[in-house]
């Protein structure tokens, strides 16, 4: 028999779920910030997974999947824990923004925060404290606007024998999966593998509203990741999502070096050839400022645009997956 465990106010005994709150922040009105937690406790003994997004404010998804987990997740059945944090970046949410408005930082490349920090800084120490630290497994989830396939990435931190076993996580969520390939740091995902945490980043599809499809998959790929862990006992569930590939694939992402009104060559889930055209930037008027070619041979997986069809110097076009030879 497992003790009771407590996430902030969210306390439960073995075979109960609890919902509360984490205190992360005061706010400047000197009321306290704080977001919401719930906690599935199983009967057995187990490891604990934690299942948090909404670092980024207009990915939603996660919002619904962990009500659904925090309702659909039997206890009594579960051995471990299941901590759900679906809304992490509470000011971001309220401000309907990719970023922390009181700072204007992209609260996934400050981890693990600081205590001397600005706010975003300041609330990753806390999230890392007092849920990535006592986590044994780390689901963080994620949206790209669509078009966009549904994937799940797995960080370049941390070493052979963490990654190999989050790469075993994300066949078992059962999406597509890929490697990431980035110059990104600070990030949630990467601070936890660097920390020995088996851990995945789904990408579901839209951002600032419920997709359905995003929602059933996401609960059946967290149930799946549970069962991989024999946290579960009941059978996997097999989801059907658009798959243009099953080999594990590395991939990057293809930005613009000037900037314009965006028109896609390709279609996601399309193959394309190395120098092939991806999209083209144009002016109001039409005329061609830049070309965007792929650098190379693979699949496009997402173009994703932050809710305009439109890009700047260094914004993000496309998305694409291809091979290395170095895949698991």
């Amino acid at each position: 028999m497992q003790s009771s465990i407590s996430f902030g106010t969210a306390k439960a005994a073995p075979g109960q779920v609890a919902i509360g709150e984490l205190p992360i922040a005061v706010a400047m009105d000197g009321r306290e910030v704080t977001i919401p937690i719930a906690v599935v406790h199983g009967l057995r003994p187990g490891p604990t997974v934690l299942v948090e997004g909404g670092l980024h404010g207009i990915e939603i998804a996660t919002v619904e999947i962990c009500r659904r987990l925090k309702d659909e997740v039997d206890p009594a059945q579960l051995a471990g824990t299941l901590v759900l944090a679906p809304q992490v970046n509470p000011w971001a949410f309220l401000a309907s923004s990719r970023f922390t408005p009181q700072d204007a930082q992209d609260m996934n490349r400050v981890f693990p925060g600081s205590a001397g920090g600005t706010l975003s800084h300041q609330v990753a120490r806390v999230i890392t404290r007092e849920l990535l630290d006592r986590a044994d497994v780390v689901i963080d989830c994620h949206s790209c606007n669509p078009p966009s396939l549904y994937f799940t990435i797995v960080g370049e931190e941390g070493n052979a024998e963490t990654r190999q076993r989050s790469v075993d996580l994300a066949k078992a969520f059962g999406y597509p999966v890929v490697l990431a390939n980035t110059a990104y740091s600070g990030t949630l995902s990467g601070y936890c593998l660097q920390q020995g945490k088996p851990t995945i980043t789904p990408e579901f599809v839209f951002s600032r509203r419920f997709d359905p499809v995003s929602i059933a998959t996401g609960v059946a790929g967290v149930r799946n990741v549970l069962r991989h862990l024999d946290m579960l006992s009941d059978q996997h569930e097999p989801i059907e999502v658009p798959r243009p590939f099953t080999e594990v694939r590395t991939y990057r992402s293809i930005g613009a070096t000037r900037g314009g009104y965006c028109f896609f060559g390709l279609e996601c889930g399309q193959s394309v050839k190395q120098g092939e055209t991806v999209a083209t930037l144009r002016d109001c008027w039409g005329t061609e400022l830049e070309r965007i070619v792929a650098p190379h041979d693979g699949i496009i997986i997402a173009f994703p645009l932050q809710g305009n069809q439109a890009a700047g110097t260094g914004d993000k076009i496309a998305y694409i997956a291809y091979r290395t030879g170095n895949e698991p």
